[in-house]
């Protein structure tokens, strides 16, 4: 599509932004706007693309894959028990996927704000395909709420959790409540021993200050992190992430404890090697709490 369209009285750009275009020809096959964001779902090149607020959210494609195994299966291989796992971000199902993967998992708790979103991993036949119908499994519970305000309703304790949510834009500003100190501190409570932690922290080769942010807040509120990433070759991307635990953990006692085709152990002791370049942004992290926007403001400041 070469030029924007209007959509219900929209321009396509608030559906679609220019910089996340996919490259040649693409179909949007349809377009939603709840009260939360306005969602485009993308036929390109026979994999579906599900867009929210002009951003890829998710898709069907195989870098969504390898994303759900690094958002997974790393903080799964570190925690001490997998009982109970809490995901919040889950629309799509392909997180919820993989930790339906392990035997011992008993329940999953699925959350997404806009149940829009978690109707296309439950009922889209493309998206459910994708996932393995795991929005429908029997171990899973979903919740249309809040993150944050459900974790502060609840007396439940999790042996995982995975944070898996876009960056706070202007927008959606109140997303920073979703990665603040106070609300680390409310999950370390909410954590079972030796559990562990998994939080999505965008592209770091974009913005490093966001990355090395995260990680000095979750420290903050009492963690220890190990910081990692992953570079997916076949989009340019580095996506980086944070595990983060009560007690401390080494990288290389790390092991999968189901067969990926992705995590091989040299991949996995790359993913814990921190580039240089990288590194140099460590000491430019701040501490993002409920009252101030400190990723707010590196987001702003990098588009």
């Amino acid at each position: 599509m070469d030029q924007p369209f209007e959509v219900h009285g929209d321009s396509i750009r608030d559906y679609i932004c220019k910089d996340e275009e996919p490259e040649g020809e693409y179909r949007i096959l349809r377009t939603f706007k709840t009260p939360t964001q306005r969602i485009a779902l993308v036929d390109y090149n026979g994999e579906m693309l599900i867009y929210s607020n002009g951003d890829v959210m998710f898709g069907t494609t195989d870098d969504e894959g390898i994303y759900a195994d690094v958002m997974v299966h790393i903080p799964m291989a570190a925690a001490r028990k997998r009982k109970n796992v809490l995901i919040i971000g889950g629309g799509g199902g392909v997180t919820t996927r993989e930790a339906l993967r392990y035997s011992e998992v008993e329940k999953i708790t699925t959350i997404d704000i806009d149940e829009v979103m978690i109707n296309f991993g439950k009922k889209l036949d493309t998206l459910v395909r994708f996932n393995q119908g795991s929005l429908n499994h029997p171990k899973v519970q979903i919740v249309i709420e809040d993150g944050r305000k459900f974790v502060e309703k609840t007396q439940a304790k999790w042996d995982v959790i995975i944070i898996d949510l876009p960056e706070p834009t202007d927008k959606c500003p109140e997303l920073s409540r979703l990665f603040s100190r106070e609300f680390y501190n409310l999950l370390k409570e909410h954590l079972e021993p030796g559990g562990a932690i998994s939080v999505a922290c965008s592209a770091s080769s974009w913005m490093p200050e966001y990355f090395w942010s995260i990680q000095k807040t979750l420290k903050k509120a009492g963690f220890y992190v190990l910081p990692y990433h992953n570079f997916v070759v076949e989009d340019g991307e580095d996506w980086g992430f944070c595990l983060a635990t009560t007690s401390p953990v080494k990288a290389n006692d790390l092991r999968m404890l189901v067969p990926t085709p992705y995590l091989s152990p040299e991949r996995l002791t790359d993913m814990f090697y921190m580039p240089f370049h990288f590194v140099n942004f460590k000491n430019k992290g701040k501490v993002q709490t409920d009252s101030n926007t400190v990723l707010l403001d590196i987001v702003n400041e990098a588009d």
